[in-house]
Protein backbone atom coordinates (compact mmCIF):
# COMPACT_ATOMS: atom_id res chain seq x y z
CA UNK A 1 0.00 0.00 0.00
CA UNK A 2 1.13 3.47 -0.65
CA UNK A 3 1.79 6.27 1.78
CA UNK A 4 -0.61 8.18 -0.14
CA UNK A 5 -3.40 5.96 -0.04
CA UNK A 6 -2.71 5.34 4.02
CA UNK A 7 -3.19 9.17 3.89
CA UNK A 8 -6.36 8.69 1.71
CA UNK A 9 -8.08 6.33 4.45
CA UNK A 10 -7.01 8.67 7.58
CA UNK A 11 -9.36 10.79 5.95
CA UNK A 12 -11.91 8.33 5.94
CA UNK A 13 -15.16 9.31 7.97
CA UNK A 14 -19.17 9.09 7.25
CA UNK A 15 -20.52 10.86 9.82
CA UNK A 16 -22.96 14.11 9.21
CA UNK A 17 -20.72 17.20 9.61
CA UNK A 18 -23.08 18.92 11.83
CA UNK A 19 -21.72 15.91 14.41
CA UNK A 20 -19.01 16.29 16.71
CA UNK A 21 -17.01 13.10 17.56
CA UNK A 22 -17.61 13.96 21.17
CA UNK A 23 -21.49 13.12 20.84
CA UNK A 24 -21.10 10.21 19.17
CA UNK A 25 -22.22 6.66 20.20
CA UNK A 26 -19.89 4.42 19.64
CA UNK A 27 -20.05 0.74 20.30
CA UNK A 28 -17.64 -2.42 19.07
CA UNK A 29 -18.40 -6.45 18.98
CA UNK A 30 -15.15 -7.77 18.99
CA UNK A 31 -14.98 -11.98 18.06
CA UNK A 32 -12.72 -14.21 18.99
CA UNK A 33 -12.82 -18.04 17.56
CA UNK A 34 -10.56 -20.89 18.56
CA UNK A 35 -12.40 -23.47 16.99
CA UNK A 36 -12.77 -23.32 13.14
CA UNK A 37 -14.45 -26.37 10.78
CA UNK A 38 -13.17 -29.64 12.09
CA UNK A 39 -10.14 -30.34 10.50
CA UNK A 40 -8.32 -27.03 11.44
CA UNK A 41 -6.10 -26.50 14.39
CA UNK A 42 -7.12 -24.42 17.45
CA UNK A 43 -6.05 -21.38 17.54
CA UNK A 44 -4.67 -20.32 20.89
CA UNK A 45 -4.45 -16.23 21.24
CA UNK A 46 -8.15 -15.19 19.50
CA UNK A 47 -9.83 -14.81 22.35
CA UNK A 48 -6.82 -12.66 24.04
CA UNK A 49 -6.82 -10.68 20.29
CA UNK A 50 -10.30 -9.31 21.45
CA UNK A 51 -10.16 -8.92 24.59
CA UNK A 52 -6.83 -6.94 23.87
CA UNK A 53 -8.66 -4.59 21.96
CA UNK A 54 -11.72 -4.28 24.15
CA UNK A 55 -9.15 -3.15 26.73
CA UNK A 56 -7.67 -0.06 24.63
CA UNK A 57 -11.22 0.63 23.00
CA UNK A 58 -12.31 1.24 26.22
CA UNK A 59 -9.64 3.06 28.02
CA UNK A 60 -8.47 4.88 24.95
CA UNK A 61 -11.16 4.93 22.51
CA UNK A 62 -14.14 6.34 23.90
CA UNK A 63 -16.20 3.41 23.50
CA UNK A 64 -18.50 3.26 26.90
CA UNK A 65 -18.11 -0.67 28.78
CA UNK A 66 -21.70 -1.23 28.52
CA UNK A 67 -21.10 -0.76 24.50
CA UNK A 68 -18.76 -3.31 24.30
CA UNK A 69 -19.24 -7.08 23.48
CA UNK A 70 -16.86 -9.40 23.33
CA UNK A 71 -17.98 -13.31 22.10
CA UNK A 72 -15.60 -16.07 22.66
CA UNK A 73 -16.42 -19.22 20.75
CA UNK A 74 -19.81 -18.17 19.60
CA UNK A 75 -21.65 -20.07 16.95
CA UNK A 76 -22.43 -17.97 13.55
CA UNK A 77 -26.12 -17.82 14.84
CA UNK A 78 -24.89 -16.19 18.51
CA UNK A 79 -22.81 -13.65 16.31
CA UNK A 80 -25.67 -12.61 14.25
CA UNK A 81 -27.95 -12.02 16.86
CA UNK A 82 -25.35 -9.88 18.89
CA UNK A 83 -24.95 -8.36 16.36
CA UNK A 84 -28.71 -7.22 15.36
CA UNK A 85 -29.06 -6.23 19.16
CA UNK A 86 -26.39 -3.86 18.40
CA UNK A 87 -28.03 -2.41 15.27
CA UNK A 88 -31.00 -2.10 17.29
CA UNK A 89 -29.51 0.01 19.43
CA UNK A 90 -28.17 2.00 17.64
CA UNK A 91 -31.27 2.48 15.43
CA UNK A 92 -32.28 4.31 18.88
CA UNK A 93 -29.37 6.41 18.90
CA UNK A 94 -30.38 8.09 15.38
CA UNK A 95 -34.25 8.07 16.85
CA UNK A 96 -32.45 10.47 19.49
CA UNK A 97 -30.31 12.08 16.86
CA UNK A 98 -27.27 10.92 17.79
CA UNK A 99 -24.47 10.11 15.60
CA UNK A 100 -22.95 6.81 16.15
CA UNK A 101 -19.97 4.86 15.14
CA UNK A 102 -19.47 0.50 14.96
CA UNK A 103 -16.76 -1.80 15.23
CA UNK A 104 -16.94 -5.27 14.39
CA UNK A 105 -13.67 -7.42 15.09
CA UNK A 106 -13.69 -11.01 14.29
CA UNK A 107 -9.91 -12.82 15.00
CA UNK A 108 -10.38 -16.76 13.95
CA UNK A 109 -10.40 -19.34 10.75
CA UNK A 110 -12.41 -18.15 7.93
CA UNK A 111 -11.56 -18.49 4.27
CA UNK A 112 -12.57 -16.82 0.83
CA UNK A 113 -16.53 -18.15 1.64
CA UNK A 114 -17.08 -17.82 4.66
CA UNK A 115 -15.86 -17.48 8.86
CA UNK A 116 -15.14 -20.53 10.70
CA UNK A 117 -17.41 -20.70 14.11
CA UNK A 118 -17.12 -23.85 16.21
CA UNK A 119 -18.49 -26.38 13.54
CA UNK A 120 -20.73 -23.68 11.89
CA UNK A 121 -20.06 -21.11 8.97
CA UNK A 122 -21.43 -17.42 8.71
CA UNK A 123 -21.06 -16.27 5.40
CA UNK A 124 -18.82 -13.57 4.58
CA UNK A 125 -21.17 -11.49 2.40
CA UNK A 126 -23.74 -11.56 5.72
CA UNK A 127 -21.65 -10.21 7.68
CA UNK A 128 -20.35 -7.13 4.77
CA UNK A 129 -24.16 -6.46 4.85
CA UNK A 130 -25.12 -6.80 8.67
CA UNK A 131 -22.17 -4.16 9.26
CA UNK A 132 -22.64 -2.14 6.55
CA UNK A 133 -26.17 -2.20 6.53
CA UNK A 134 -26.05 -0.55 10.31
CA UNK A 135 -27.73 2.83 10.79
CA UNK A 136 -24.54 3.96 12.31
CA UNK A 137 -22.99 6.93 10.28
CA UNK A 138 -19.27 4.85 10.66
CA UNK A 139 -18.97 1.43 10.45
CA UNK A 140 -15.39 -0.48 10.45
CA UNK A 141 -15.30 -4.01 9.90
CA UNK A 142 -11.85 -5.76 10.76
CA UNK A 143 -11.30 -9.28 9.68
CA UNK A 144 -8.03 -11.01 11.24
CA UNK A 145 -8.99 -14.12 9.99
CA UNK A 146 -6.58 -17.17 10.23
CA UNK A 147 -6.35 -20.76 8.23
CA UNK A 148 -3.44 -21.96 10.75
CA UNK A 149 -2.59 -21.44 14.00
CA UNK A 150 0.38 -20.18 14.20
CA UNK A 151 3.41 -18.63 12.44
CA UNK A 152 4.70 -22.06 12.80
CA UNK A 153 2.11 -24.07 12.45
CA UNK A 154 0.94 -23.74 9.14
CA UNK A 155 1.39 -28.08 9.03
CA UNK A 156 -0.90 -30.92 9.59
CA UNK A 157 -3.81 -29.41 7.95
CA UNK A 158 -5.88 -29.15 4.50
CA UNK A 159 -5.71 -25.92 3.32
CA UNK A 160 -8.45 -23.79 1.60
CA UNK A 161 -8.57 -20.61 -0.12
CA UNK A 162 -7.76 -18.12 2.80
CA UNK A 163 -9.69 -14.87 3.60
CA UNK A 164 -9.76 -12.17 1.54
CA UNK A 165 -11.66 -9.42 0.11
CA UNK A 166 -13.89 -10.35 -2.41
CA UNK A 167 -13.86 -9.16 -5.69
CA UNK A 168 -17.50 -7.64 -6.16
CA UNK A 169 -16.77 -5.17 -3.51
CA UNK A 170 -13.68 -3.92 -5.17
CA UNK A 171 -15.77 -3.48 -8.55
CA UNK A 172 -19.17 -2.59 -7.29
CA UNK A 173 -17.62 0.14 -4.11
CA UNK A 174 -18.93 0.08 -0.85
CA UNK A 175 -21.78 2.08 0.81
CA UNK A 176 -21.00 5.33 2.19
CA UNK A 177 -19.23 5.37 5.45
CA UNK A 178 -18.38 1.83 5.60
CA UNK A 179 -14.45 0.54 5.73
CA UNK A 180 -12.96 -2.49 5.71
CA UNK A 181 -9.36 -3.73 7.68
CA UNK A 182 -7.86 -7.51 6.47
CA UNK A 183 -5.09 -8.61 8.39
CA UNK A 184 -4.03 -10.35 5.00
CA UNK A 185 -4.27 -10.37 1.71
CA UNK A 186 -5.72 -12.79 -1.25
CA UNK A 187 -3.56 -15.69 -1.56
CA UNK A 188 -2.03 -15.41 2.16
CA UNK A 189 -2.52 -16.48 5.67
CA UNK A 190 -3.13 -14.52 8.98
CA UNK A 191 -0.76 -15.63 11.83
CA UNK A 192 -0.56 -15.74 15.24
CA UNK A 193 2.65 -15.80 17.38
CA UNK A 194 3.34 -17.98 20.61
CA UNK A 195 5.59 -15.08 21.69
CA UNK A 196 3.36 -12.27 21.21
CA UNK A 197 0.45 -14.57 22.58
CA UNK A 198 -1.56 -12.95 19.97
CA UNK A 199 -2.05 -12.58 15.78
CA UNK A 200 0.65 -10.37 14.37
CA UNK A 201 -2.01 -8.11 12.84
CA UNK A 202 -3.71 -7.02 16.11
CA UNK A 203 -1.10 -6.99 18.57
CA UNK A 204 0.61 -4.21 16.14
CA UNK A 205 -3.27 -2.49 15.89
CA UNK A 206 -3.35 -2.29 19.32
CA UNK A 207 -0.06 -1.13 19.90
CA UNK A 208 -0.85 1.67 17.46
CA UNK A 209 -3.77 2.45 19.31
CA UNK A 210 -1.83 2.76 22.23
CA UNK A 211 -0.34 6.16 20.76
CA UNK A 212 2.71 4.53 19.03
CA UNK A 213 1.05 5.16 15.69
CA UNK A 214 0.79 8.70 16.71
CA UNK A 215 2.65 10.55 14.18
CA UNK A 216 1.19 13.82 14.07
CA UNK A 217 1.51 14.09 17.82
CA UNK A 218 -1.52 15.15 18.36
CA UNK A 219 -2.34 12.81 21.07
CA UNK A 220 -4.92 10.90 18.42
CA UNK A 221 -4.44 7.88 16.60
CA UNK A 222 -6.84 8.30 13.86
CA UNK A 223 -8.10 5.06 11.70
CA UNK A 224 -5.00 6.00 8.78
CA UNK A 225 -2.53 5.94 11.59
CA UNK A 226 -3.18 2.47 13.17
CA UNK A 227 -3.54 0.93 9.94
CA UNK A 228 -0.66 2.23 8.53
CA UNK A 229 1.67 1.35 11.60
CA UNK A 230 -0.24 -2.01 11.96
CA UNK A 231 0.34 -3.22 8.22
CA UNK A 232 4.08 -1.80 8.30
CA UNK A 233 5.16 -3.94 11.22
CA UNK A 234 2.75 -6.88 10.02
CA UNK A 235 4.97 -7.12 6.94
CA UNK A 236 7.81 -6.97 8.85
CA UNK A 237 7.20 -9.20 11.13
CA UNK A 238 6.02 -11.90 8.68
CA UNK A 239 9.35 -11.85 6.89
CA UNK A 240 10.90 -14.58 8.23
CA UNK A 241 8.04 -17.07 9.35
CA UNK A 242 6.80 -19.90 7.70
CA UNK A 243 3.44 -18.72 6.63
CA UNK A 244 5.24 -15.92 4.77
CA UNK A 245 4.72 -12.86 4.57
CA UNK A 246 1.38 -11.00 5.29
CA UNK A 247 0.30 -8.24 3.71
CA UNK A 248 -2.95 -5.98 5.29
CA UNK A 249 -5.31 -4.93 2.92
CA UNK A 250 -8.19 -2.27 3.09
CA UNK A 251 -11.13 -1.12 1.33
CA UNK A 252 -13.13 2.35 1.82
CA UNK A 253 -15.75 4.74 0.76
CA UNK A 254 -14.10 7.95 0.72
CA UNK A 255 -16.82 10.47 1.66
CA UNK A 256 -15.04 12.43 4.66
CA UNK A 257 -14.17 15.52 5.74
CA UNK A 258 -12.30 15.20 8.15
CA UNK A 259 -10.17 11.70 10.20
CA UNK A 260 -12.32 9.66 12.09
CA UNK A 261 -10.32 9.31 15.67
CA UNK A 262 -9.99 5.62 16.96
CA UNK A 263 -8.39 6.38 20.07
CA UNK A 264 -7.07 9.74 22.49
CA UNK A 265 -4.22 8.46 24.09
CA UNK A 266 -3.37 12.02 24.59
CA UNK A 267 -6.17 12.72 27.04
CA UNK A 268 -6.13 9.10 28.90
CA UNK A 269 -7.10 8.68 32.41
CA UNK A 270 -5.85 5.88 34.91
CA UNK A 271 -2.84 4.70 32.48
CA UNK A 272 0.57 5.70 32.48
CA UNK A 273 2.38 7.26 29.93
CA UNK A 274 6.10 5.70 28.54
CA UNK A 275 8.36 7.51 25.97
CA UNK A 276 9.78 5.98 23.30
CA UNK A 277 12.51 8.38 22.18
CA UNK A 278 15.26 6.47 20.59
CA UNK A 279 14.85 5.05 17.55
CA UNK A 280 14.96 0.64 17.84
CA UNK A 281 12.66 -1.78 18.69
CA UNK A 282 10.70 -1.89 21.94
CA UNK A 283 9.05 -5.24 23.42
CA UNK A 284 7.16 -4.56 27.10
CA UNK A 285 6.92 -7.59 29.11
CA UNK A 286 4.26 -7.43 31.68
CA UNK A 287 5.54 -8.78 35.06
CA UNK A 288 8.99 -9.56 34.38
CA UNK A 289 11.45 -11.33 31.72
CA UNK A 290 8.90 -14.21 31.07
CA UNK A 291 6.07 -12.09 31.01
CA UNK A 292 3.55 -11.85 28.02
CA UNK A 293 4.30 -9.16 25.28
CA UNK A 294 1.52 -6.24 25.88
CA UNK A 295 3.21 -3.86 23.78
CA UNK A 296 5.92 -4.22 20.90
CA UNK A 297 6.52 -0.33 18.86
CA UNK A 298 8.95 0.14 16.14
CA UNK A 299 10.48 3.17 16.62
CA UNK A 300 12.01 5.05 13.40
CA UNK A 301 12.93 8.91 13.97
CA UNK A 302 10.27 10.66 15.52
CA UNK A 303 9.39 9.44 19.84
CA UNK A 304 6.10 8.47 20.28
CA UNK A 305 4.03 8.27 23.46
CA UNK A 306 2.65 4.78 24.47
CA UNK A 307 0.23 3.82 27.10
CA UNK A 308 -0.03 1.06 29.24
CA UNK A 309 -1.69 -0.33 32.60
CA UNK A 310 0.37 0.90 35.65
CA UNK A 311 2.28 -1.50 36.74
CA UNK A 312 5.93 -3.66 36.36
CA UNK A 313 7.46 -4.11 32.93
CA UNK A 314 10.12 -5.95 31.63
CA UNK A 315 11.22 -3.59 28.70
CA UNK A 316 13.83 -4.69 25.63
CA UNK A 317 14.91 -2.09 23.53
CA UNK A 318 16.52 -3.91 20.17
CA UNK A 319 19.25 -2.29 18.64
CA UNK A 320 21.08 -3.84 15.24
CA UNK A 321 24.24 -4.59 17.23
CA UNK A 322 22.82 -4.93 21.09
CA UNK A 323 20.09 -5.60 22.81
CA UNK A 324 19.24 -3.18 26.15
CA UNK A 325 17.18 -4.79 28.87
CA UNK A 326 15.43 -2.81 31.92
CA UNK A 327 12.84 -3.70 34.50
CA UNK A 328 10.80 -0.26 34.97
CA UNK A 329 7.54 0.48 37.02
CA UNK A 330 4.88 2.80 35.05
CA UNK A 331 3.01 4.88 37.02
CA UNK A 332 -0.55 7.14 36.60
CA UNK A 333 -0.03 10.65 36.03
CA UNK A 334 4.41 10.01 36.48
CA UNK A 335 5.39 10.25 32.81
CA UNK A 336 8.32 7.51 32.07
CA UNK A 337 10.78 8.81 30.15
CA UNK A 338 13.14 5.84 28.81
CA UNK A 339 15.64 7.94 27.99
CA UNK A 340 16.56 8.02 31.80
CA UNK A 341 16.17 4.53 32.97
CA UNK A 342 19.48 2.43 33.95
CA UNK A 343 19.68 -0.39 31.04
CA UNK A 344 21.51 -3.17 31.11
CA UNK A 345 23.19 -4.10 27.72
CA UNK A 346 23.32 -7.32 25.85
CA UNK A 347 25.64 -7.69 23.49
CA UNK A 348 25.59 -8.96 20.10
CA UNK A 349 27.41 -12.22 20.63
CA UNK A 350 25.29 -12.94 23.92
CA UNK A 351 21.95 -11.84 22.12
CA UNK A 352 22.87 -14.63 19.59
CA UNK A 353 23.39 -17.34 22.63
CA UNK A 354 19.92 -16.47 23.83
CA UNK A 355 18.61 -17.72 20.86
CA UNK A 356 17.70 -14.07 20.07
CA UNK A 357 20.52 -12.46 17.91
CA UNK A 358 18.14 -13.34 14.44
CA UNK A 359 22.01 -14.41 13.27
CA UNK A 360 25.45 -15.52 14.02
CA UNK A 361 28.28 -12.97 14.99
CA UNK A 362 31.80 -13.13 14.72
CA UNK A 363 34.63 -12.16 16.29
CA UNK A 364 38.30 -11.48 15.43
CA UNK A 365 41.04 -11.36 18.50
CA UNK A 366 44.49 -11.62 19.27
CA UNK A 367 46.23 -13.43 22.00
CA UNK A 368 49.41 -13.52 23.53
CA UNK A 369 50.53 -15.80 26.39
CA UNK A 370 52.23 -19.46 26.11
CA UNK A 371 52.87 -22.79 27.32
CA UNK A 372 55.42 -24.86 28.98
CA UNK A 373 57.49 -26.51 26.26
CA UNK A 374 56.64 -29.78 24.63
CA UNK A 375 60.52 -31.08 24.20
CA UNK A 376 62.38 -30.91 28.08
CA UNK A 377 65.40 -28.47 28.62
CA UNK A 378 63.28 -25.43 26.70
CA UNK A 379 62.01 -22.71 29.18
CA UNK A 380 57.96 -21.30 29.30
CA UNK A 381 57.33 -20.88 25.60
CA UNK A 382 55.71 -17.77 24.74
CA UNK A 383 53.19 -17.04 21.88
CA UNK A 384 51.10 -15.34 19.85
CA UNK A 385 48.08 -16.53 17.80
CA UNK A 386 45.24 -14.29 15.70
CA UNK A 387 41.56 -16.41 16.38
CA UNK A 388 38.26 -16.26 14.43
CA UNK A 389 35.17 -17.18 16.60
CA UNK A 390 31.77 -17.71 15.37
CA UNK A 391 28.40 -17.71 17.97
CA UNK A 392 25.88 -19.35 17.59
CA UNK A 393 22.86 -20.25 20.32
CA UNK A 394 24.43 -23.62 21.11
CA UNK A 395 28.09 -23.17 20.81
CA UNK A 396 30.99 -20.50 19.91
CA UNK A 397 33.37 -22.26 17.22
CA UNK A 398 37.16 -21.38 17.38
CA UNK A 399 39.75 -21.66 14.72
CA UNK A 400 43.11 -20.49 15.55
CA UNK A 401 46.73 -20.14 14.18
CA UNK A 402 49.59 -19.76 16.11
CA UNK A 403 53.38 -18.92 15.87
CA UNK A 404 55.95 -19.45 19.17
CA UNK A 405 59.73 -19.22 19.44
CA UNK A 406 62.07 -19.99 22.44
CA UNK A 407 65.40 -20.41 22.34
CA UNK A 408 68.78 -20.49 24.84
CA UNK A 409 72.48 -20.45 24.97
CA UNK A 410 74.38 -24.17 26.38
CA UNK A 411 77.64 -24.21 26.41
CA UNK A 412 78.61 -21.40 24.00
CA UNK A 413 75.84 -23.24 21.46
CA UNK A 414 72.10 -22.11 20.78
CA UNK A 415 69.59 -23.88 20.78
CA UNK A 416 65.77 -22.60 19.58
CA UNK A 417 62.44 -24.44 19.14
CA UNK A 418 59.95 -22.91 16.72
CA UNK A 419 56.57 -23.71 16.25
CA UNK A 420 53.42 -22.88 14.65
CA UNK A 421 49.98 -24.32 14.97
CA UNK A 422 46.49 -25.23 13.70
CA UNK A 423 43.79 -25.43 16.46
CA UNK A 424 39.96 -25.57 16.29
CA UNK A 425 37.35 -26.08 18.80
CA UNK A 426 34.36 -25.58 20.58
CA UNK A 427 33.09 -23.42 23.65
CA UNK A 428 29.87 -23.50 25.82
CA UNK A 429 29.75 -19.56 27.01
CA UNK A 430 27.51 -18.36 29.78
CA UNK A 431 26.93 -14.70 30.07
CA UNK A 432 27.45 -12.81 33.43
CA UNK A 433 25.99 -9.28 33.26
CA UNK A 434 29.19 -8.07 30.99
CA UNK A 435 31.12 -10.53 31.40
CA UNK A 436 31.18 -14.00 29.67
CA UNK A 437 32.39 -17.40 31.21
CA UNK A 438 33.20 -20.14 28.57
CA UNK A 439 35.16 -23.89 28.88
CA UNK A 440 35.53 -26.16 25.79
CA UNK A 441 38.45 -28.05 23.81
CA UNK A 442 40.15 -27.38 20.89
CA UNK A 443 41.92 -30.20 18.71
CA UNK A 444 44.82 -29.23 16.13
CA UNK A 445 48.13 -29.86 15.08
CA UNK A 446 51.86 -28.06 15.87
CA UNK A 447 54.83 -28.55 13.15
CA UNK A 448 57.75 -28.21 15.98
CA UNK A 449 61.11 -27.36 14.24
CA UNK A 450 64.07 -27.97 16.85
CA UNK A 451 67.78 -26.20 15.75
CA UNK A 452 71.09 -26.43 16.89
CA UNK A 453 73.32 -23.28 15.95
CA UNK A 454 77.09 -23.19 16.91
CA UNK A 455 78.05 -26.91 16.76
CA UNK A 456 77.16 -29.61 14.33
CA UNK A 457 73.99 -31.21 14.84
CA UNK A 458 70.96 -32.46 12.76
CA UNK A 459 67.67 -30.23 12.60
CA UNK A 460 65.06 -32.17 13.85
CA UNK A 461 61.49 -31.58 13.17
CA UNK A 462 57.56 -32.90 13.58
CA UNK A 463 54.11 -32.25 13.57
CA UNK A 464 52.61 -32.76 17.26
CA UNK A 465 48.45 -33.81 17.42
CA UNK A 466 47.56 -31.51 20.72
CA UNK A 467 44.28 -31.53 22.95
CA UNK A 468 43.37 -28.37 24.70
CA UNK A 469 40.99 -28.02 27.58
CA UNK A 470 40.43 -24.38 28.73
CA UNK A 471 38.62 -21.67 30.47
CA UNK A 472 38.45 -18.70 29.63
CA UNK A 473 36.55 -15.49 30.65
CA UNK A 474 35.70 -11.76 28.53
CA UNK A 475 34.60 -8.93 29.33
CA UNK A 476 32.54 -6.26 26.60
CA UNK A 477 33.42 -2.81 26.33
CA UNK A 478 31.83 -0.66 24.26
CA UNK A 479 31.41 -0.93 20.16
CA UNK A 480 31.96 -4.53 20.29
CA UNK A 481 35.26 -4.60 21.86
CA UNK A 482 36.32 -6.80 24.72
CA UNK A 483 39.45 -8.10 26.51
CA UNK A 484 39.61 -11.53 27.87
CA UNK A 485 41.82 -14.45 29.64
CA UNK A 486 41.84 -18.38 29.57
CA UNK A 487 44.12 -20.66 30.83
CA UNK A 488 44.03 -25.04 30.71
CA UNK A 489 46.19 -27.99 29.90
CA UNK A 490 47.42 -28.87 26.57
CA UNK A 491 47.97 -32.61 26.09
CA UNK A 492 50.63 -33.38 22.96
CA UNK A 493 51.97 -36.60 21.45
CA UNK A 494 55.32 -36.13 21.00
CA UNK A 495 58.39 -38.01 19.54
CA UNK A 496 61.39 -38.07 21.46
CA UNK A 497 64.95 -39.59 21.58
CA UNK A 498 65.28 -41.70 24.74
CA UNK A 499 68.71 -41.73 26.52
CA UNK A 500 69.48 -45.02 24.79
CA UNK A 501 69.07 -43.38 21.41
CA UNK A 502 65.90 -45.10 20.80
CA UNK A 503 62.75 -42.59 19.74
CA UNK A 504 59.42 -43.12 22.13
CA UNK A 505 56.13 -41.64 22.13
CA UNK A 506 55.14 -39.60 25.17
CA UNK A 507 51.90 -37.79 26.01
CA UNK A 508 53.48 -34.27 28.16
CA UNK A 509 50.38 -32.61 29.39
CA UNK A 510 51.28 -29.19 30.05
CA UNK A 511 50.05 -25.55 31.55
CA UNK A 512 49.07 -22.75 29.20
CA UNK A 513 48.03 -19.14 29.95
CA UNK A 514 46.94 -16.83 27.07
CA UNK A 515 45.27 -12.98 27.28
CA UNK A 516 43.88 -11.41 24.28
CA UNK A 517 41.48 -8.52 22.45
CA UNK A 518 39.39 -8.31 19.60
CA UNK A 519 36.09 -7.16 17.95
CA UNK A 520 32.87 -8.42 17.35
CA UNK A 521 30.31 -7.53 15.00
Amino acid sequence: MSRLAALALGAWLAVAPAASEASQARYALLVGAHKGNADEPRLYFAGRDAERLREVLVTLGDFPQENVTVLTDPSADRMRTALARMNARIREEVAHDRSSVLLVFYSGHADAESLHLGGTLLPWEELRNLTSGSAAAARLLVVDACRSGQATRVKGTKLTAPFALPPDVESHGLPEGFAILSSSAAGESAQESDTLQGSFFTHHLVAALRGVADTSSDGLVSLGEAYQYAADRTVASTVATVGGVQHPTYLYELKGRSELVLTRPGRSQGLAAVRLEDAGQYFFRQGGRDGPVVLEAGISQEARTARLVPGAYFVQHRLPDRLREARVVAEEGKPLALSHVSWSVVELDQLVRKGGGGRSTWTLSGWGGGAASLLEGYPFSPAGAVQVSLDTSALTLDAQVELARVGFMQDRFERRLTSAAVRAGARKVFDVGLFSLSGGVRVGATYVDQRFFGRTAPRNWQVVPQLDTLLRADLHLPRGFFVGAEAGVRASRVRVLSTLGREEVRTPVTPMLAAGTGLRW
